[in-house]
């Protein structure tokens, strides 16, 4: 009888271990996605300052999401886009798949990136930076308006400073930049350029003033 019940005693605790560390593991919070129109959580319809966790996924259809992030990032996800959100020990990744987005990116702030195909856009360090990201087809749009943008891909680090937009392709092994009528389609992407950058200079100017 004693043997049974240390037995069960055993089995309850491990399951409670495991339980405890699988849950632990699923719920690192990457920020809040603090507003939204016709935008889905891991295929969810979500309430307003719904935390995002590490490993969640955010599509926009038709619409626009505010997310905010550690140490004052901010990011507005255009209509049509789709990224995944994932926290390690060095920074909180955003990996764009598909779509548009703008970033706000506080002067002290540190540990935010996006990923998009094969090349990495880090704010650079010591800069209060407002930017875009424009990716569809296999090349990636990468506009300053404010700040210093770093482009990273097989090694090679390409800044992007103020007033300057560069085109890259994302696939390894791609070549360079694509056409012309490749940019004028991204650009197509920020149809809601007005409104996002109403909410990023809003987010600027009231940090500044704090």
């Amino acid at each position: 009888m004693k043997l049974k019940l240390l037995g069960s005693g055993l089995f309850i605790l491990v399951t409670l271990t495991l339980t405890v560390t699988v849950a632990l593991a699923g719920v690192l919070p990457v920020g809040a996605l603090m507003e939204s129109r016709n935008a889905t959580v891991d295929g969810q319809n979500p309430l307003p300052h719904t935390t995002l966790l590490s490993g969640e996924h955010l599509q926009v259809k038709d619409g626009v999401a505010l997310v905010t992030l550690d140490q004052g990032n901010r990011m507005v996800l255009g209509g049509q886009t789709d990224a995944s959100f994932l926290r390690d020990a060095k920074a909180v990744t955003a990996s764009l798949r598909h779509g548009a987005l703008a970033l706000y990116h506080p002067r002290a702030s540190e540990g935010f990136r996006v990923n998009a195909g094969a090349v990495t856009v880090p704010p650079a360090k010591g800069y209060r930076t407002l930017g875009e990201l424009a990716m569809s087809d296999g090349a990636l749009m990468v506009t300053a308006k404010n700040g210093v943008l770093q482009v990273e891909k097989s090694g090679s680090i390409q800044k992007v400073t103020r007033g300057e937009t560069i085109t890259i392709s994302t696939p390894a092994g791609r070549a360079p930049t694509p056409g012309p009528g490749t940019q004028t389609h991204l650009k197509h992407l920020f149809n809601r350029e007005d409104l996002i950058y109403l909410v990023l200079g809003g987010i600027a100017a009231a940090t500044t003033l704090a």
